[in-house]
Formats: C-alpha cells, structure tokens, sequence
C-alpha cells in the first residue's frame, strides 16, 4: 500500500513505468551499439531499415537517383551488340525500368554478334567472304562473295550464272561435265596431214594445251617390205626386212 501511494504521489502509474523501462532497454541498446562506433551504427542502423522497408514493400531508393542497369544473362553485357542501360528511381521510392540497354537477341545476316556469344553472323556465311556458283564445275563455277538479305534472315552468293556451252579446244570445260577440250574438234574436220612422209603423213586434229593440232596416227617403225615408207624417211620398202623379222627387232 505504502509502495502504491509513493507511485501516485510521483505521477507515476503502471503503464507509465512499462514506458520508462521501454525507453531505458531502447537506451542501453543504442549504448552498446556505440561501442562498435558511429559510423558503423548508422551503416547497420540503415541496412536494417532498408531490409525492412524492401520486405514492406518500401521505398527502395532515393527518388531521382540513377544508376546502371542490365537485365541480359550473366557475361554477355559488353559482348557484341549487348551493353548495359540506366535505370531511375521514381517518386514513390522504387526503381524505373531499364532504358537504352541491349539485351541478346536472336541472330541476324548483319555483321554483328546480336546473340552476344563472341561469334558474328554464326548460322550465316560471313558477309563479304569469297563463294562459288554452288555444285558447278568447269566454266560454270564462278566466283563471287556471300552478302547478307535485305532483312538478314539469309545469305546469298552473288557469282554469276554461267549456262554450259559447246565444248571449243580453248582449255576450259565449256559444257561444265568436269572434263576439259573433250569432243572439241567437230567429226568432219578429225582428219588432217601432217605433212611428214610415208605412214607418218596421215594424222588426225586433237586438242592440245588448249590449241588444236594435227597428231600423227602412226610412229615411225622398221621398215618393211610392204611398199610403204615404214620408217618415214621419203623412201619406200630401202633396206626393208620381212615382217616376221621386223617383228622379232621389235620384241613383238
């Protein structure tokens, strides 16, 4: 009773003293926290109201304040196309959206590493590279360079389109069948002298290095008792022998 007058007779009451002792606790806590210094206090003191205001659905950040910002996958912010935006923090205490950065994308035929994976154009020929008529042969291969569509969807070669000729003795595969001169002289102009004697005159036209000449049919041999000039020398059957015989000098 004597305790409960001495409270009254102060202007204390019961929920007076619970403050009191609230107050002293919050005091003696702030007291030890002094001890790891000011500086550190007021860091812990903001990290803790900034987890509680992020978990509250607080303001986050100072208004109008920026900062950089990327949203892309992990190592690809400064690769190829990709680079990082800025971002702002609004009135209401939260980020803004990040503007003006480049995020991967898939790629394109335009000379730039748009999925931002270290390699430019991959899926593409590469813009500019040298290219051939696809699957030609001969005269019909050309060759030309890979340029990117219009919508960078595609590349193409631009080598001309050649369409297979006649074949000419020039040393080139006109009609593009992968063999060169074959069939080059026309049928009525094969045969042809070669201005040499005997067996050695008669020749026939074939293409040579390009050029079309006349190519004997025979070699010059032994000559034989046949009046022919065998050996094509201008005289015919001189110191001839039997066949039999020139067969046996010739290991026939």
């Amino acid at each position: 009773m004597l305790v409960t007058d001495q409270r009254r007779d102060r202007g204390l009451t019961l929920p007076g003293v619970l403050a009191m002792g609230l107050v002293a606790g919050l005091a003696g806590g702030l007291g030890a926290a002094s001890g790891l210094g000011c500086a550190t206090s007021d860091q812990v003191l903001e990290k803790r109201l900034r987890e509680q205001q992020l978990a509250e659905g607080g303001p986050v950040c100072t208004a109008k304040v920026t900062e950089a910002c990327y949203t892309g996958p992990k190592g690809t912010v400064g690769r190829g196309a990709c680079k990082a935006g800025e971002r702002s923090c609004q009135a209401n205490g939260q980020w803004g959206d990040c503007g003006g950065q480049t995020i991967p994308a898939a790629e394109s035929c335009n000379r730039v590493d748009d999925d931002c994976d270290g390699i430019t154009d991959n899926g593409f020929e590469r813009d500019g590279a040298l290219c051939f008529f696809q699957g030609a042969k001969g005269a019909c291969r050309t060759q030309g360079v890979w340029h990117c569509s219009a919508d960078g969807k595609s590349s193409t070669c631009d080598a001309k389109v050649v369409r297979p000729s006649n074949e000419i003795c020039n040393g080139i595969d006109d009609d593009c069948d992968g063999e060169t001169d074959e069939d080059s002289v026309p049928a009525d102009q094969l045969s042809c002298t070669t201005g040499k004697s005997g067996v050695c005159q008669a020749g026939t036209h074939k293409c040579v290095a390009g050029q079309t000449r006349c190519v004997q049919n025979i070699q010059p041999g032994a000559e034989i008792c046949n009046k022919l000039d065998d050996d094509c020398d201008g005289r015919v059957d001189n110191d001839c022998v039997s066949e039999s015989a020139a067969r046996k000098q010739g290991g026939m």
